[in-house]
């Protein structure tokens, strides 16, 4: 089985990141994944960081801490996936997605200026949208405006509380689940995984291996207890 990181941060990139690019890769390989999804931070208040108001050049910024952990990873033969960790003005949920690539970033101006909903409604069939830590920062989940969840986030410094994640996909199977290390520090890492029979060379083919259900999940707090995709109940 191929073990991938779906849910990692670059401090190049991600404002509460702490580790570079070229180490998180580093330490991946070090811990036998074959490879990662770099999913940094992309909202409103990390583009006002920026002081541009050019998409490119803001995209440009943003695409740094792949683009390092790609080359890496290139080096090393792990495949370095690109993700984004979008976050929409009007709550602070965060959202996972996945089926994307550096073309389809830079083709779609300002779209953290949507809602989550409008977002769904306009790119539902083009990508593939995970709940991130669903219950981390409220009660509320918006459930009609996304594919899948989160059902074990990882990150030690948070209470994400996973059982409620967990509860609510075993009640509604045809969720697509994830789960993700959430690293930002030195610590995080290796703490969950999505294994695959095949390689995921990019972003799409995460996208095709998730809605096939053609994966298992390992993550830490389950005790490394591997979650079958399609038989959650036996957790």
């Amino acid at each position: 089985m191929y073990r991938y990181e779906l849910h990692l941060h670059t401090s190049e990139t991600s404002a509460c990141g702490h580790v570079p690019a070229v180490e998180q890769i580093r330490t991946y390989h070090r811990l036998g994944y074959d490879g990662v999804c770099v999913t940094d931070h992309l909202h409103n208040v990390y583009l006002k960081t920026l002081g541009a108001d050019d998409w490119r050049a803001c995209m440009d910024a943003y695409l740094t801490g792949y683009r390092l952990a790609k080359a890496e990873g290139e080096r090393l033969g792990m495949d370095v996936i690109l993700g984004a960790e979008l976050r929409f003005p009007e709550n602070n949920s965060d959202y996972l997605v996945y089926g994307i690539d550096e073309q389809w970033l830079y083709g779609h101006p300002w779209i953290t200026s949507l809602d989550h909903k409008a977002f769904f409604d306009r790119f539902g069939d083009e990508v593939l949208i995970i709940h991130a830590h669903p219950y981390r920062n409220c009660d509320l989940v918006f459930w009609d405006s996304v594919h899948g969840m989160e059902i074990a986030n990882a990150n030690p410094r948070h209470d994400s509380r996973n059982e409620l994640a967990l509860a609510y996909y075993r009640a509604h199977p045809g969720m697509y689940a994830t789960a993700g290390s959430d690293a930002h520090r030195i610590g995080d890492e290796g703490r969950a995984a999505l294994l695959s029979k095949t390689r995921i060379p990019d972003s799409y083919r995460l996208k095709e291996v998730i809605t096939a259900r053609d994966y298992r999940l390992a993550c830490e707090p389950f005790a490394n207890i591997i979650l079958e995709s399609e038989a959650i109940r036996n957790v």
